[in-house]
């Protein structure tokens, strides 16, 4: 399509894994480029990049059909603009959206895309070639990010997540830098920091919330947020809720009208407001004005997705939330995936695969609730729980053992140290400190109740999980096992190496390819099979460096001490 595609692709990708990165998501991002022929006779009518990847054409032949399909059955097909230029600009815009989104579709149909969520921007035209830039990125790792569904309102487009604005936001960028002559030549092609792509997506996230609550006209908002949770009042850090929602809005129960709202742009009239905001009522804010004191009612229909609230939760310190799910933590204006939100779909997999009769159900309530604490906690779950009690009495409280409601529980973490249960949620222990002796696995960047953990965790004790909270918000489930995996798969994967390898002439992107699936697998490897591949690999190292002038030399695998029998289906 152009001679610094592959640059462009790169520069871009990287771009994306960077900004991803910074939010806190590893969803293992990639990027492609698709050009469509516009006129002319070319050799291929639609080009990808990178050109020897794991798509061809032939994957893509359906996508200017399926465009045609979708613009014919979209409701805006009818709109018609009184001026004549701007009504082709405006089909012309929806026929490139609607091919973006056939684009999305036939990718995720891909085999080789299976659990991937791909994502699409608009084209620009390069030479002669309309190119869109597509993204794909774990689709599990995706589905665990908090999230609205609301997708666009009022024909406006709404970022879902975090991660969807951050996507987005790289996308839109590297776009634009289509326009410029040989895009890719130069290596930023998104034109922006990494801070100021994740800025700008936190900006649009809020915007979108304000968009789904009936404002249209916000802008700098999460600067403002920003503002209001940074400013202290007499000396103290702030703490409070603004809902957000229109004034008419059914579910809000409004207790106190002020007479004069108060501009949100007003930060000192609004931070010294939020020192009213208490268990009773929350400042109510229609996105450009303070206007009262009130709750959202029992009866408001989460599916809506009309009413967010933006919680200050200390100095710097603010969230953005919907049905009292968190989607945004921002920290002295450090935009984050919020991080202390459990994995439960790890921890239960931990639970069933360290304890044969555990209460499942009670141990996540459990879980969740040690997460409601006020300046970090520990909860400690052991397969001995009555010996581990016993033998760590002199630094801990033993009690009677007796089953502890949620609420309980997160009472009991106000008190140093740990709460230790049994796998039926039964507590036999209170203000816990763990034991263990220093070595070299911990972390010195990490708090004490993490290290502790570890070191505690590394003496071989009973059957044990442990959730450490930190204060500044995180959250760790012990011990981090790798994920259980169908034994084919892994199979399948050293096959694949080995006949790739076994080409001649090798095939190196097919062989390069297949070894990077190995060495994401290299923790499931026997010694057999890390024998057949570093065998396999040392010929072709030995091809390629008889045949190419740069070459990528990689190591050897080596099975891990740690895999057994447990970590397959």
């Amino acid at each position: 399509m152009w001679g610094y595609q592959s640059h462009f692709r790169i520069s871009t990708e990287v771009a994306m894994q960077s900004a991803l990165e910074a939010i806190g998501f590893a969803g293992d991002p990639k990027v492609i480029l698709v050009g469509f022929q516009v006129s002319g006779e070319h050799e291929f009518s639609i080009c990808i990049e990178p050109e020897d990847g794991l798509y061809s054409p032939a994957d893509l032949e359906g996508v200017r059909e399926r465009e045609a399909e979708l613009y014919a059955g979209h409701s805006d097909r009818r709109m018609h603009y009184s001026d004549a230029r701007s009504h082709n600009l405006r089909h012309q815009e929806l026929r490139d959206r609607m091919r973006a989104k056939a684009l999305e579709e036939a990718f995720s149909t891909i085999p080789t895309e299976g659990g991937r969520s791909i994502f699409s921007g608009g084209s620009i035209r390069v030479g002669d070639y309309d190119v869109h830039i597509v993204v794909s990125v774990d689709g599990g790792t995706l589905d665990r990010v908090p999230k609205i569904f609301t997708e666009e309102r009022d024909r406006f487009a709404i970022q879902r997540s975090l991660v969807h604005a951050v996507i987005n936001e790289v996308i839109r960028r590297a776009t634009r830098s289509l326009h410029l002559p040989d895009a890719g030549s130069g290596l930023l092609v998104t034109g922006a920091s990494t801070d100021e792509i994740v800025r700008s997506a936190t900006e649009a996230l809020l915007r979108s919330a304000m968009n789904c609550a009936g404002f249209w006209f916000g802008s700098e908002n999460h600067l403002l947020m920003s503002s209001i949770s940074a400013l202290p009042y007499e000396g103290r850090s702030g703490s409070g809720r603004l809902i957000i929602a229109e004034r008419s809005h059914p579910a809000i129960e409004v207790l106190l009208n002020f007479r004069r709202p108060v501009k949100m742009r007003n930060v000192p009239a609004v931070r010294k407001l939020l020192e009213a905001s208490g268990p009773e009522a929350d400042l109510l804010t229609d996105g450009e004005s303070v206007y009262g004191l009130g709750k959202i009612a029992h009866e408001y229909a989460v599916a809506s997705e009309t009413v967010f609230v933006v919680s200050v939760t200390n100095r710097g310190v603010w969230e953005l939330s919907h049905g009292g799910e968190v989607l945004l933590t921002v920290r002295d204006g450090i935009p984050h995936l919020p991080t202390s939100v459990l994995d439960l779909e790890y921890f239960r997999d931990l639970v069933d695969r360290l304890f044969s009769d555990a209460d499942v159900t009670i141990l996540s309530n459990l879980a969740r609730a040690a997460g409601e604490h006020r300046h970090g906690a520990m909860l400690i779950i052991s397969g001995d729980a009555a010996g581990e009690s016993e033998r760590l009495s002199p630094q801990a409280w033993a009690i009677e053992p007796v089953e502890l409601s949620p609420q309980l529980l997160n009472q009991l973490t106000d008190m140093d140290g740990a709460v230790l249960i049994d796998p039926h949620g039964r507590c036999h222990a209170v203000g816990v400190i763990l034991d263990g002796v220093a070595h070299g696995i911990g972390d010195p960047a990490r708090g004490s109740r993490f290290n502790n953990a570890v070191r505690y965790l590394d003496t071989d004790p009973p059957a044990t999980i442990v959730i450490a909270y930190s204060a500044d918000g995180g959250v760790d489930i012990l011990p981090r096992l790798n994920s259980r995996i169908d034994r084919t798969v892994v199979d399948s994967a050293v096959n694949r190496y080995l006949a790739a390898s076994a080409t001649n002439p090798v095939d190196t992107a097919a062989a390069g390819q297949a070894w990077d699936l190995v060495s994401s697998l290299r923790f499931y490897l026997s010694a057999i099979q890390c024998e057949a591949l570093n065998r396999a690999r040392a010929a072709v190292d030995a091809w390629e460096e008889k045949h190419l002038s740069i070459r990528i030399v990689r190591g050897d695998v080596h099975p891990d001490p740690r895999m057994n029998d447990s970590y397959w289906i």
